[in-house]
């Protein structure tokens, strides 16, 4: 039985969403639906995505982004009222029992099994949480009442994608589009969000997915696919599309506002079939030199990409009449596709969250229990503006950490007018700083920061983080004046959005100038990190440029650093020379 809001004087109701299927494992803590945390696993487990891309092991929990999250909030385990887990795996298995049979027939036995364990988590949710905390030690899970205080709700995937877009988005009503590789059964949702409820409108089937039409690319580029996608979309500006009928051939809508993806034709041989004959040097080995074929192959994907989303998009927008966009799901985090929807789609807004991909269901499971279930109205729960929800240390907890470890440091009269005029004087530093971002973008927290005056500083960067030279990097710049040096018009704080500069500004700033002369930027405003924003201001009464370049604070395979422990591996790990964490400067 669960306990009552009510009754419990003045503690609030605590919703606690997770997700961990598939990979992006993550959780999210929402208190009388307010966010008060949200974190990745993979930030405190230090492996990427926080376990293998596997829909067979949603038995491995996100135990320490859950802890954080409790302790965050100061509560237990005990104190939760909700759970909500953003997967129904039970749809998965019901419509997968034609398959079953199948499989018991011609003795595939293991795929039997594999689809069956979606039942045995089901029934062992909790017993899987208790025992897998009970070995970490983490006490925080492991005061149970000896009845469970808290109710346990599967939310499905592609609903909590949508959940977690509309419900902290702007908009009182909004066209949804959730696109990804897969959920239970369904790898695209076209919906509507009418203030605190969501309806469908369209699912397309995981066999007709853009999600794995992508990921089969990037494998046959020679890259990892879960892992590279964005490389595939950087590489795509180098390229001329002159293989777009090819892949027409692959992906075709069809008159009731879908698509379909002939999937049988990459997996076999990827790219072997006669659809593709044209494409000559695919697939690439890895390490294998990148040549303009490769190239022009990543343009004519990522091209086709952009038009069957935008076809989608019409098609939305026609079923629904809206003028707002809610984008969610792994594809959402194409910023060059989601530029060309806010010029093209006809929507006169689109809004993304941060953390657009897997992880950001941990937070609409939970936000679609609080609004749907719970019938709350959109009033009482919150927007996201800012992404800052993770861990965040004292200059006393920072400190204690450099002693430990017998660093020498300095804390100069201003972190801020030391760090700018390193910055400005050509100099790489490392900055640690405030809460955690929440999604896979670095925002000025955990960041590797340079100024973006010289472009000779993106060979010294891409020897420090593993990267191929023809990645861009993003910039990071003043909201109010991100209209003197790019073609924007509102705020764009997630770094989600690839934006023109402006012609005149291009020779100032080349270090973060893409090929087809783009940028992926984040504006900052003065109030959701204002020692980012007190960084930037100082930079530019130093040179006149209100941006920095921004980049991950990570070594090459590594997740963003979390903790302070985290920052003081990596920078002493890498080639870095100057590291700003807290109030204090290290110097190697």
């Amino acid at each position: 039985m669960v306990t009552a809001y009510n009754e419990r004087e003045g503690s609030g109701m605590y919703i606690l969403g997770i997700n961990g299927t598939y990979h992006d494992m993550a959780a999210a803590l929402l208190r009388d639906g307010q966010l008060v945390a949200a974190a990745e696993e993979e930030r405190f487990n230090r492996q990427k995505h926080g376990k293998l891309a596997n829909p067979y092991n949603a038995w491995e929990l996100p135990l320490q982004a859950i802890d954080y999250c409790l302790r965050e909030a100061n509560i237990t385990i005990n104190e939760v009222d909700h759970i909500a887990y953003s997967f129904k795996p039970w749809l998965r298995v019901w419509n997968a029992i034609p398959l079953l049979f199948y499989q018991f027939r011609h003795g595939r036995f293991n795929q039997l099994v594999r689809e069956a364990m979606y039942f045995w988590f089901t029934r062992t949710f909790v017993s899987s949480l208790l025992t897998s905390a009970r070995q970490r030690r983490m006490h925080r899970l492991l005061v149970f009442d000896r009845r469970l205080p808290f109710r346990i709700h599967f939310v499905e995937h592609h609903l909590a994608h949508a959940a977690s877009a509309f419900f902290v988005s702007p908009f009182d009503e909004a066209a949804i589009l959730s696109i990804d590789g897969t959920g239970e059964l369904v790898s695209t949702l076209m919906a509507e969000g009418r203030g605190n409820r969501i309806r469908k409108l369209k699912e397309l089937k995981r066999q007709h997915s853009l999600g794995f039409f992508y990921e089969e690319v990037t494998t046959a580029l020679g890259f990892t696919k879960n892992e590279d996608e964005y490389k595939v979309m950087a590489l795509s500006a180098f390229g001329i599309p002159c293989y777009q009928e090819e892949f027409r051939r692959l992906i075709t809508t069809h008159p009731d506002g879908t698509f379909r993806v002939k999937m049988d034709v990459f997996r076999p041989s990827l790219f072997g079939p006669v659809e593709l004959q044209h494409i000559s040097g695919l697939p690439r080995l890895w390490g294998a030199p990148i040549e303009q074929r490769h190239k022009n192959a990543a343009a004519s994907a990522q091209r086709i990409l952009e038009e069957v989303v935008l076809y989608l998009c019409n098609t939305l927008r026609q079923w629904t009449k809206m003028m707002n966009l809610c984008l969610a799901g792994g594809v959402a985090l194409n910023c060059v596709m989601n530029e060309k929807l806010l010029q093209r789609s006809g929507f006169k807004d689109i809004y993304v969250q941060p953390a657009a991909h897997d992880a950001g269901t941990a937070l609409g499971a939970a936000l679609w229990v609080y609004h749907v279930v719970l019938n709350r109205p959109r009033s009482s729960g919150f927007q996201m503006t800012h992404a800052f929800w993770g861990p965040g240390y004292s200059d006393q907890e920072i400190e204690e950490c450099l002693k430990r470890y017998g660093i020498r440091y300095k804390r100069p009269p201003s972190i801020t007018q030391e760090t700018a005029r390193l910055l400005s004087e050509g100099k790489i530093v490392a900055w640690f700083q405030g809460r955690m971002e929440w999604g896979p973008r670095a925002l000025g927290a955990r960041s590797i920061l340079a100024s973006p005056c010289d472009v000779r500083i993106r060979e010294q960067l891409n020897l420090i983080k593993g990267r191929e030279e023809f990645q861009p990097y993003a910039a990071s710049v003043l909201e109010d004046k991100a209209h003197e040096w790019f073609e924007v018009d509102r705020p764009s704080r997630f770094m989600l959005f690839a934006k023109k500069v402006r012609s005149e500004k291009k020779a100032f700033i080349p270090a973060v100038l893409h090929a087809d002369d783009t940028s992926r930027i984040q504006t900052v405003d003065r109030y959701s990190l204002p020692i980012f924003y007190e960084l930037i201001k100082e930079f530019e009464r130093l040179t006149n440029v209100p941006l920095l370049l921004n980049t991950s604070f990570n070594r090459k395979g590594e997740p963003i650093v979390c903790s302070p422990e985290d920052a003081l591996e990596c920078f002493f790990a890498s080639p870095l020379k100057y590291l700003a964490i807290g109030s204090f400067l290290v110097e190697k």
